[in-house]
């Protein structure tokens, strides 16, 4: 008998929740790459557990954090969060990092995880270094990582009600 969308849903919650407590864990400016790449996880995972909620097919991809704020904002009114713009702009990039995803791109593009290079110049850039997501991480005047992990927290606390 083969796993039905609900218990891909509560799967992919389950590992959602595993990964916020790690970004908790290593939220700071000496760890802001990481923090980053696993913001990004959060929220592909929180996206794929709605998507797995509301449909019998088990999404694929690592572009699937645009559907959550589509889905956020399809909430029974009394649990919808408020979604700050600026954070759903840093989802997207955040996205748009994931490596598979940023290899896409027709030229270099800043990618979590894993360095890149410039094919023009030949230079090698690293994430913990270059990424710009991980330099607004830690800039102390630019609070978007703590205000993403305080939005992905407050996702995963009301999961069932935001998506019965």
């Amino acid at each position: 008998m083969a796993a039905n969308h609900r218990d891909w849903a509560q799967a992919f919650l389950i590992q959602a929740r595993e990964d916020l407590k790690a970004a908790r864990c290593v939220v700071g400016p000496e760890t802001s790459s990481t923090f980053c790449m696993l913001l990004q996880m959060v929220f592909e995972k929180l996206a794929k557990a709605a998507l797995a909620q509301r449909s019998a097919s088990v999404p694929r991809t690592h572009r699937a954090a645009t559907f959550l704020f589509q889905f956020l904002e399809m909430s029974p009114p009394t649990y919808r969060l408020p979604i700050e713009n600026r954070i759903r702009q840093f989802v997207a990039e955040l996205e748009e990092a994931q490596p598979a995803t940023a290899r896409r791109h027709k030229q270099p593009f800043p990618q979590l995880e894993y360095p890149w290079e410039d094919p023009i110049s030949g230079k090698v850039f690293c994430p913990a270094i270059d990424l710009p997501l991980a330099r607004r991480v830690r800039d102390p005047k630019d609070r978007i990582g703590i205000d993403c992990l305080k939005f992905a927290t407050a996702v995963e606390e009301r999961f069932s009600n935001l998506f019965p």
